[in-house]
């Protein structure tokens, strides 16, 4: 884990050591013992030494006449001394001819198979470690290499050779890379939005495109805007190369393209291939690493996980950590606390049960806004913060996740229907009919999805258009959508995974490395390239190829679950619990000037009698975190 920050361009900027020493203070969560900084004048690097307790520094250009606090690009890392160094991508770092330098936060899984193929290049690795790796394929191939580099990462690096600054983050976006640029003349990274704004000097505004397709359609993720006007993320799978001589005419590529694997697989021989895929991949995460933990949910994915490491590793053991929400009075009836135990006592690892109340929220609550810098919807992400304390608490230093398995074995509406329909041209009418009823088993929704999917199918271009129309969702009527200025808020590509944001921030902030077997290049290309019907059958209309590959890993009653409710934490219940708190926040929030702030009340109110859906406490919740955030975040309207 480490901590990116830097700027690149085509004029002298002034470095203001107290303003770089907030902007490290502030990616401190990310990398807290020690930092480099490389500070150029053109393609002419120098070592800047920050004293800890004062403002005063020192570097020089040699044979250079800029002022002492001026270059042209910055490239500074901070990192963990303590950080396993055969994983970690945590220096600031120099290429062979000192014309490519990287600063990078991040895990490389091929790194040996990198380091063979580049040494017949002639490369030199004399460390052979993941960093040197990267840097080493940056140098011959550019940013091509990336289509060749599998892991968890986001770096940036300067390359001399090609008179660029590159961007990139890895095909998922597992760690984040923000970028800003103020004026024509640079740009400005780092992997806090809280550094960058420190940098810039900026005063934070909202984006009110992305402000009104979170309160409307609670989108968290963006990319490659943010919740902050000015400031834009790179998107996963892409990079960004800047022009050092002409930055205003940066691009965006990008790099990741899933590559169907062609294969004539029975149902059965690809289940198994998958296991051991997830074998494999749970192996290369975890290397040589000791001090593991896993989160446990006892749903399909986390088992998954639990259940390949086990086979991959008969003889060893590792703590699996549940999260248990409290409510005050009585249980909480959609606990996963019964199919956690159930799913662990096919395990030889022992569990932990974390016991979450929501009586310690508010105490937190402005501090946990500030680590996550953008809103989020959902009190899930304070319970899972305290599952990743209670994990570092017990020493560990790295945590496995179940996180991307509804990216790669749920069924669309759209690959329902096209298996339906290529079942119905070649006449096998049972088979239409099995995977109809499969349908009917999956959850609450998905007729609606797969009418939505039927419309896109069917139509002509210029009728879907008029039906997508008819079918778009009534503005909700406790918004002032005119307030927003919007002609559309619809995003223009891609929506990312909010919960990989989640989970980045709350695992550094515990100094935890969390991996996510599950979310690879190799699973994606593969199980993206099985027919839509071994996703979705008769017998298992939820994941069935990974139930399939699971089976006889973990206790059966799991893979015969029918509902995906996620992992559920007791909405109403806290709010109900937190009500004098709650109250505090909606008086702040019907002030805001976007609100209806009759039909806000009249919202609280419904929920707080209980007359309202399980939605509506969702929407509770999600105005409390945005007011906290444009409290906390000091975040402008104007």
């Amino acid at each position: 884990m480490s901590g990116i920050l830097g700027f690149a361009g085509n004029r002298l900027q002034t470095v203001h050591v107290g303003q770089l020493q907030r902007a490290l203070r502030s990616l401190e969560r990310r990398g807290r013992d020690g930092h480099s900084i490389l500070v150029f004048n053109n393609s002419e690097p120098s070592s800047l030494f920050l004293d800890a307790t004062s403002e005063r520094s020192h570097f020089s250009f040699r044979n250079s006449s800029a002022p002492n606090d001026m270059a042209t690009a910055m490239l500074a890392c901070c990192h963990f001394e303590e950080e396993d160094r055969s994983y970690a991508l945590s220096h600031s770092l120099a290429s062979e001819d000192s014309r490519v330098f990287l600063a990078c936060d991040g895990v490389i899984d091929n790194g040996p198979e990198l380091s063979q193929e580049l040494q017949k290049f002639g490369h030199d690795l004399r460390s052979n470690s993941r960093r040197e790796i990267l840097l080493a394929a940056l140098e011959q191939w550019g940013p091509d290499c990336l289509a060749r580099v599998k892991g968890s990462f986001a770096f940036a690096a300067l390359n001399f050779h090609r008179r660029s600054l590159i961007l990139a983050r890895d095909a998922f976006g597992t760690r984040p890379l923000f970028y800003s640029r103020p004026d024509s003349t640079g740009l400005f990274f780092s992997s806090q939005i809280t550094a960058l704004l420190e940098l810039t000097s900026a005063a934070p505004k909202v984006n009110r495109a992305s402000l009104y397709r979170y309160l409307a359609h609670n989108i968290m993720d963006h990319a490659p805007e943010t919740f902050f006007a000015g400031i834009s993320q790179v998107p996963p799978g892409h990079y960004l190369e800047v022009p050092l001589d002409k930055p205003s005419e940066f691009s965006v590529t990008p790099y990741r393209r899933v590559v169907p694997v062609q294969t004539r697989l029975s149902f059965e021989e690809a289940a198994e291939c998958l296991r051991e895929l997830v074998i494999r991949s749970v192996t290369s995460q975890v290397g040589a690493q000791n001090s593991l933990g896993a989160a446990h949910s006892g749903g399909f994915d986390s088992s998954f996980v639990i259940a390949a490491f086990e086979r991959a590793h008969p003889d060893a053991q590792m703590p699996l950590y549940t999260c248990v929400p409290l409510v005050r009075n009585g249980a909480f009836s959609q606990s996963e606390e019964a199919w956690a135990d159930l799913a662990a006592s096919g395990f030889r690892s022992p569990l932990n049960k974390v016991r979450v109340s929501a009586e310690a929220l508010p105490g937190e609550f402005d501090s946990l806004i500030c680590l996550h810098e953008e809103p989020f919807s959902s009190p899930v992400v304070f319970a899972q913060l305290q599952l990743f304390r209670a994990a570092r608490d017990n020493g560990v230093r790295m945590m496995l996740s179940g996180q991307g398995g509804d990216t790669l074995f749920a069924t669309s509406a759209d690959q329902l229907l096209r298996a339906m329909l290529a079942h119905l041209r070649r006449g096998r009418w049972g088979s239409a009919t099995a995977l109809f009823e499969a349908a009917a088993n999956l959850p609450q929704g998905s007729f609606g999805q797969l009418a939505r999917a039927a419309t896109r199918t069917v139509l002509p271009g210029g009728l879907q258009a008029f039906a997508r129309r008819l079918a778009r969702p009534p503005r909700p009527d406790w918004l002032k959508a005119e307030w927003f200025e919007l002609d559309s808020a619809l995003p223009k590509g891609d929506l990312g995974l909010p919960m990989l944001r989640f989970e980045d921030r709350n695992s550094v902030t515990c100094s935890i490395l969390n991996r996510m077997p599950l979310l690879t290049v190799e699973l994606q290309d593969f199980v993206w390239s099985q027919p839509a019907e071994y996703l979705v059958t008769a017998n298992q209309p939820i994941k069935s190829i990974e139930c399939a590959a699971m089976r006889g890993l973990v206790p059966d009653a799991i893979l015969a679950r029918r509902e995906r409710s996620g992992f559920p934490v007791p909405v109403r219940e806290w709010l109900d619990e937190l009500a004098p708190w709650v109250e505090m926040n909606i008086t702040e929030i019907v002030r805001l000037p976007f609100f209806e702030r009759h039909r806000v009340r009249q919202v609280w109110e419904a929920v707080r009698s209980q007359k309202a859906s399980v939605s509506r406490a969702f929407l509770v919740w999600r105005w409390i975190f945005l007011a906290g955030w444009l409290r906390s975040m000091n975040v402008g309207l104007d």
